[in-house]
């Protein structure tokens, strides 16, 4: 305890640092874009997929992007491919509410 009031702006200034990188870390967990590598399956379509994670635009510029990505002719595709789709954002929100059973 003594150390503490000996270095007090030591102390605060690690505080506050360990705040810093902390908020940083969370917030970078929380909200991430990436690039994603779709494996196409069997009955997988551009269309299906833009559904799926085109959320920011809509379907037709989305397939567009992924055919412009991945130097496709066209919306073919077939099982065993490997494609890669644009930035997803993922968001994920911290609810600390309570949860009744049945709702």
């Amino acid at each position: 305890m003594n150390w503490l009031k000996n270095n007090y702006f030591l102390a605060l200034f690690l505080g506050l640092n360990l705040i810093f990188i902390t908020t940083m870390a969370i917030t970078h967990t929380i909200s991430a874009e990436k690039n994603y590598e779709i494996h196409i399956e069997q009955g997988d379509s551009l269309w299906g997929l833009a559904s799926e994670y085109g959320v920011k635009d809509s379907k037709e510029d989305w397939i567009s992007k992924v055919i412009e990505m991945n130097n496709l002719y066209d919306t073919s595709i077939k099982p065993g491919d490997v494609i890669v789709i644009p930035k997803v954002s993922e968001n994920y929100h911290l609810n600390y509410g309570t949860e009744v059973a049945g709702e």
